[in-house]
């Protein structure tokens, strides 16, 4: 799968830097923030803004979301209908921190609806996603963190840690 539309859900302190990263590559990227005011130094780089999350998920391979915790997760991914949006075989990946019975639980939903997932929770700070070395660490199948590789090279160091699940585990070890 070629990776040619990327959507980051989420501008806070680490998801606007690491929007920013992706920014003049091979692909088009296309932003959203419940806060719509956080999304306009990222336009003003390149980024196309998009008035609802169901908007900026549509005809998109990859789809990053960087939220607050896993209620607001669910909310945006299923009470927000993004997940009903996504092509299938388009890839998310939750960079957010949330139990990891949540993932577990996100990924079996979204692979019914024939998505691919990843839990792919980070450390590193402000910094790490302002300079590309987030530890990122991936629970999902092997095949979807090889297909997402080039896109999360690009925030910091990905790592296969099991299945989905597996990378907010090893972030919850890690703390």
């Amino acid at each position: 799968m070629e990776i040619r539309k990327v959507a980051v859900l989420g501008l806070g302190r680490m998801g606007s830097r690491m929007a920013s990263r992706l920014l003049g590559r091979d692909w088009k990227v296309t932003v959203w923030n419940r806060s719509p005011d956080k999304m306009s130094a990222l336009v003003a780089q390149g980024a196309e803004s998009a008035g609802s999350a169901r908007d900026a998920v549509a005809d998109c391979d990859l789809v990053i979301t960087m939220l607050e915790n896993g209620p607001v997760v669910e909310e945006v991914v299923f009470g927000g209908e993004i997940a009903m949006a996504m092509n299938a075989g388009a890839i998310l990946i939750d960079m957010s921190s949330i139990p990891p019975v949540t993932a577990r639980d996100h990924g079996k939903r979204l692979n019914s609806l024939e998505l691919k997932y990843l839990d792919a929770p980070v450390s590193g700070g402000t910094k790490g996603a302002e300079e590309g070395t987030l530890a990122i660490l991936c629970g999902g199948s092997s095949e979807n963190v090889a297909l997402a590789k080039p896109v999360l090279s690009l925030l910091g160091n990905p790592t296969h840690v099991g299945s989905n699940g597996s990378g907010q585990l090893a972030k919850l070890c890690n703390q």
